[in-house]
């Protein structure tokens, strides 16, 4: 950096110093000012460095930095609009700036010129609007300067893709320059000039992040970038964000009001070398009620102790909750702790910076601190300082150390932060252990049938014993002299310190977050009779001692935890898989029905595959899915996760057949872990009981093995029909006389020009009305006229209430004919058919038997020894029911002949003679076979006449049983105008 640009860098320096002051003190139009003479300098210096290529984390640095200032001036503009019609707008061009700057960040200089010409675009339309009326205000000089700024950033951006060689290359051209101010370096006597008096207080802001990424291999060490298990990792594979994963990662960024940006690499740069106190800019958290009632003043650590430390003191026994509800923190807060002096890892204490020589957090005179919190599916960034709240007597009004250890305080201030404020209603220990440390939580609950108390207890010693897991107990509602009696809290989060095995008991050393009030059952300190001296020398325990010392931790014996407590949570150590993958995703509040209890088409989906390289039968795999939070109240939301190892990794239509039925529950996580085949792929389902709002996840993946999680595909080719069963069309299932009145559509699959084509997907039948549906594929492509099994290539099964799903597969080309039915006739409703497949086809509706036609309803009835003659092989055959037909010229006719009131239904069958001269002659169309079809027998379309001439035919309905006594109703069609009457015998 030369001479010159140090200079400009310094002064850029005192104006944000002066901006953020006047932010902080809610003086939102001179911070404008001030912002703004500040990023006039900025581009100067960034734009000099991005010639020069020099010191490359500086340059990184200064570009989040002064992308930070921007958009926080785009920001203040909006909010000192003078008029209301321009917010709207403002609003949409400072998301387009953001987005932009995200969008060079990550390298898309094509889509982050498209973001910034929008942007600039609506500053320059108020900017005319402005000029027009002649408006000299402050502000719009002040949308002037910030717009010239914005050009500056384009024409950066601009560069960058020429040198890349990026053929996109939007014209920035009319883009007006008189609007704008001059962006060229001002001087120092110029910057002097506009420069209020420096103030007292230097407040720093988050940096915007750039690109977040995936990782495949998740056992590394921290300090680089994000991977899918939640660990930092330097040596992984690494995989960008998809746009949509993006978006997702950007909207949960805003949590309870605030924005908490993904952690980076250039992070740990973070300066915390400030002149003056460093105050937050997101201002004081919410404090509860007691803690206001308390309050004398919020006061910085060096007020509250002589010789501030932080984390220096080992293990979790000074820590004490004090009138926060955060007992589940606090329990997991002292896990975590304890966990480092057990096994000497660091676990928590790497998350707060800054940090000393050899990686421990360091006190910081300026009061600036950041921590790392594993939040939405990601490590993110939290800005905290070190105002903490004190009551009168000057004692702490938050989780504090009894020996002046500050670093339970600010973990504690960094954590509620983002969960809105000390005035936080509760969680779960594993929930909050899962956000200081990105283990993956798992909930047993003692209570369920499911529970077994055994086999949990050798998962929880053996890990333990490794240092694989974090333990931490609740107990759950109980009255409060039981409670007394017992020395517990009700409802309340324990941390495990210790797993042992002793003197044939098994034992779980726990501590209260209140440092006291503990365990007075057995093995307690005033059980006497249970404490051997082999037992105490084992487990390092002296009763009598602990007597007069409450600092509440515990041994408590296995049994009574199983008979006392509600709840086991358990995390587990991610570094123990050595493959993970993880995925962000968006479920819309309009992807698929509010209800998805018999549809699962909408609901998020993903194929999950194992390598099957090891050569291994198979691999353990554990999935977790993770709700994001952006606003900490009663949840709602209960979500379930399905697995399905015989779909192929296809999607799933109708929630039947999984291998794993998760239970709906309203927790932010849910955890599946199944044994998988090497090489086969499994479809993992999302569910919800009911949608009320757009819901946003991270699913994740850990195996010993390589894996892929990918969204279950879609067919490529889709075509979506919607129709109704109405009172001529909604004729019931297969043994309905009326079943050929449905909907039928003819589904001809096209060849590709090469082999055979074979075709394979799902049809999808979704009633607007709980009827119970189905659909049928038969061979033909032409109406059906009888239903057949050994015509039929495909079947949804069962009716299905509401919702069903039809497989097809290898179905060749060609065309077949599509049937669509309620259960029972007359079940009106309007329906959804969808047909995806993965070659192409076409698909249209097939008019309806008799379209067209005139039709003729005719009835009769066979009685044994009068006009039930049999069939063809009697003698008189011709003397069964018979109706003669005029027909003055040639027309199509078609008759169907049908027994619905028949039971059993008896054999029939109908045919056309001609009939001259009151002599029957030849057949002229017949239904063929004798059947007992509930929908009858039927010729096909048949020409009977001559040109201009009249003439008569003869149809007889015949039954193959001579002694059939039956009624029959006789359906006869005809494209022109014809006479039909019944012949007595």
């Amino acid at each position: 950096m030369t001479d010159a640009d140090g200079s400009l860098y310094s002064k850029t320096t005192a104006q944000i110093h002066r901006a953020v002051e006047a932010d902080s003190q809610n003086r939102p139009d001179h911070a404008l000012t001030y912002y703004n003479e500040a990023l006039k300098v900025n581009p100067s210096i960034l734009i000099a460095q991005l010639l020069k290529d020099y010191h490359g984390q500086q340059r990184i640095a200064m570009e989040a930095k002064f992308c930070e200032y921007a958009s926080r001036t785009s920001a203040l503009i909006c909010q000192l609009s003078p008029k209301p019609k321009y917010r709207a707008d403002l609003n949409t061009a400072h998301a387009a700036l953001i987005d932009a700057r995200l969008a060079f960040a990550r390298g898309d200089t094509s889509a982050a010129l498209d973001l910034y010409v929008s942007g600039i675009d609506v500053y320059q339309n108020i900017l005319l609007l402005e000029k027009s009326a002649r408006s000299t205000t402050a502000w719009s000089r002040e949308v002037r300067k910030f717009a010239a700024v914005c050009l500056v950033e384009a024409e950066r951006t601009k560069a960058k893709a020429a040198t890349a060689a990026t053929t996109y290359s939007p014209s920035l051209s009319p883009i007006r320059q008189d609007l704008l101010v001059n962006t060229g370096p001002i001087s120092p006597q110029q910057l002097a000039q506009d420069s209020p008096p420096p103030g007292r207080r230097n407040v720093a802001t988050p940096s915007p992040r750039g690109t977040v990424v995936h990782a495949s291999n998740s056992n590394s060490s921290s300090g680089s970038s994000i991977n899918s298990t939640g660990s930092s990792t330097n040596n992984s594979t690494e995989q960008r964000l998809t746009a949509k994963e993006a978006d997702v990662v950007k909207h949960t960024s805003h949590i309870n009001g605030l924005t908490f940006l993904p952690w980076l690499d250039n992070d740990n740069d973070e300066n915390f070398d400030l002149p003056d106190y460093f105050t937050d800019k997101d201002g004081l958290p919410t404090l509860s009620p007691k803690q206001q009632r308390k309050l004398w003043k919020w006061r910085r650590a060096s007020q509250i102790y002589a010789s501030p430390r932080i984390f220096g003191t080992v293990g979790c026994a000074h820590i004490v909750q004090e009138t926060v509800t955060d007992c589940s923190f606090v329990a997991a807060l002292c896990v975590s702790v304890e966990y480092e002096r057990r096994f000497g890892r660091q676990l928590v204490t790497r998350h707060i910076y800054p940090r000393g020589q050899f990686g421990m957090p360091v006190f910081n005179t300026s009061g600036k601190y950041m921590v790392k919190l594993f939040v939405n599916g990601l490590w993110r960034r939290v800005i905290i300082d070190d105002l903490l709240p004190v009551a009168e007597n000057g004692k702490l009004l938050c989780t504090y150390s009894d020996v002046g250890d500050i670093g339970p305080s600010l973990m504690e201030k960094a954590f509620l932060k983002v969960m809105g404020g000390y005035d936080f209603p509760g969680s779960n220990s594993s929930t909050d252990l899962h956000v200081l440390t990105g283990w993956i939580p798992e909930h047993v609950f003692i209570q369920d049938q499911a529970f077994n108390a055994d086999r949990t207890w050798v998962r929880m010693c053996e890990a333990s014993r490794r240092g694989d897991v974090l333990l931490t107990i609740a107990t759950g509602e109980m009255s409060g002299d039981v409670a007394s009696a017992l020395g517990l809290v009700p409802s309340h989060a324990y941390a495990v310190l210790d797993v042992r095995e002793a003197g044939g008991h098994r034992f779980l050393k726990a501590k209260n977050p209140w440092s006291s009030l503990r365990w007075t059952g057995k093995f307690s300190h005033a059980d006497k009779a249970g404490w051997t001296p082999d037992l105490m020398e084992q487990l390092e325990y002296d009763p009598a001692t602990a007597e007069g010392n409450d600092c509440g931790i515990f041994w408590i014996d296995y049994e009574s935890v199983c008979h006392r407590f509600d709840a086991i949570h358990l995390n587990w150590n991610p570094g123990v898989f050595a493959h993970g993958a993880s995925v962000h995703f968006e479920w819309a509040l309009d992807m698929g029905p509010r209800q998805a209890l018999y549809d699962f088409s909408a609901n998020p989906q993903y194929t999950l595959t194992v390598n099957n390289s090891s050569g291994s039968q198979s691999a353990l795999v554990w999935i977790l899915l993770t709700k994001h939070v952006l606003k900490t109240e009663k949840n709602t939301d209960f979500i379930a996760l399905h697995v399905y190892d015989s779909s192929g990794g296809r999607r799933i239509y109708e929630p039947r057949s999984a291998m794993h039925i998760g239970e709906y529950v309203n927790t932010p996580h849910m955890l599946v872990q199944l044994s998988a085949t090497p090489g086969e792929h499994y479809t993992v389902v999302v569910a919800q009981r009911e949608k009320t709002k757009a819901l946003y996840f991270t699913l994740r993946a850990l195996c010993d093995a390589p894996l892929r999680l990918q969204p279950a595909p879609l067919p490529a080719f889709v075509e979506t029909i919607q129709s109704q069963w109405g009172s001529s069309s909604a004729g019931g299932n297969t043994v309905s006389a009326r079943y050929l009145d449905n909907p039928q559509y003819r589904l001809t699959i096209r060849g590709g020009g090469g082999p055979r084509t074979r075709a394979s997907g799902t049809i999808t039948l979704d009633s607007a009305q709980r009827h119970p549906v189905n659909v049928r594929v038969f061979r033909g492509g032409f109406l059906v006229t009888r239903v057949l099994e050994v015509n039929t290539v495909a079947n949804s099964g069962k009716y299905r209430t509401q919702f069903c799903t039809c497989s097809i597969d290898g179905l060749e080309e060609g065309s077949y004919t599509v049937v669509v039915s309620t259960f029972e006739p007359f079940m009106f409703s309007r329906f959804k058919l969808a047909i995806g497949l993965d070659q192409p086809f076409s698909v249209a509706p097939i008019a309806r038997e008799g379209a067209g036609m005139r039709q003729r309803e005719l009835h009769g009835r066979w009685t044994p020894g009068s006009n039930s003659m049999g069939g063809p092989v009697s003698e008189c055959c011709s003397r069964n029911p018979r109706f003669l037909v005029r027909t003055a010229r040639a027309t199509s006719v078609m008759a169907r002949l049908q027994t619905p009131q028949a039971d059993p239904l008896p054999l029939v069958s109908v045919s056309v003679f001609s009939f001259e001269n009151a002599v029957l002659g030849p057949m002229c169309a017949s239904s063929g076979s004798y059947t007992n079809s509930p929908q009858g027998v039927a010729t096909r379309l048949t020409m009977l006449g001559l040109a201009d001439e009249p003439s008569e035919y003869l149809v007889v309905a015949s039954t193959w049983d001579r002694e059939t006594d039956a009624a029959f109703v006789l359906y006869f069609y005809s494209e022109d105008a014809v006479d039909i009457i019944s012949l007595a015998h």
